[in-house]
């Protein structure tokens, strides 16, 4: 599946980029892009242009993970998680019984508002969400065999910036140590029969990903693209 990220907050960028095509959009509370109420007028608009939700969110506390459900997050990845205790929790947080021990609500978009019975919204939830616990660290790279054996993840995100800088590599998405480690991630998280997922401009990281069996590439973003249309119609401007 093809990804944009959206770091500028705005619903209508988000609408774009899910009715040009996209199958997952994405809005950004980790670095601080959207606030709750943001991120959920960006998860109306994701889902009005066709496309699903994802939101990544500020941390691993209950809180942070139950909210991006309940505003409506169809994926939700979450940053820096380093080993399976940490997964395990996210799953009490985001999944209904018998998974997890997501707390109880019948009144949000992420529950249909309580529009279908409480079984059923419960079910439908636990099969439409995803959990994606960030790899980011050499100490998540290490522990990810005993993290993938943790029920109720929907797979992994690979988080290429915070690991090549763990390589002291910071930002060279070309490094092959990097490119290495994230397709034998990928590689063990697919053979578990779970997604893959990564954020990463287009280059040698995202074709050797696709390659490696990555089922989930975000490759584009909002601000990225503005930044490369402007600059080069400065130039024009100011040739002219």
């Amino acid at each position: 599946m093809s990804g944009c990220a959206t770091s500028s907050n705005s619903p209508r960028l988000a609408e774009v980029a899910a009715r040009l095509g996209f199958d997952v959009v994405w809005t950004e509370m980790e670095h601080a892009s959207s606030d709750l109420a943001g991120a959920e007028s960006i998860c109306l608009a994701i889902e009005a242009g066709g496309a699903i939700p994802a939101v990544r969110t500020a941390g691993t506390r209950r809180e942070q993970v139950m909210h991006a459900l309940e505003i409506g997050a169809r994926i939700v990845i979450i940053p820096m998680v380093n080993d399976a205790a940490t997964a395990r929790e996210l799953v009490q947080y985001g999944k209904f019984p018998p998974l997890g021990q997501r707390g109880y609500n019948t009144r949000s978009r992420g529950v249909g508002y309580g529009l279908v019975s409480p079984p059923d919204f419960i079910r439908e939830a636990n099969v439409r969400t995803a959990l994606l616990p960030q790899i980011e660290t050499l100490q998540a790279v290490a522990n990810l065999d005993a993290i993938l054996e943790v029920k109720g993840l929907g797979g992994i995100f690979i988080g290429p910036g915070d690991l090549s800088a763990a390589l002291g590599c910071p930002g060279d998405f070309q490094n092959p140590e990097l490119i290495r480690i994230a397709c034998e991630c990928i590689g063990k998280t697919r053979s578990a029969g779970l997604h893959a997922s990564l954020l990463v401009a287009p280059g040698p990281l995202l074709r050797a990903a696709l390659e490696a069996g990555a089922d989930l590439c975000f490759f584009a973003n909002d601000i990225g693209a503005a930044i490369a249309v402007w600059r080069e119609q400065l130039k024009t401007w100011k040739k002219g």
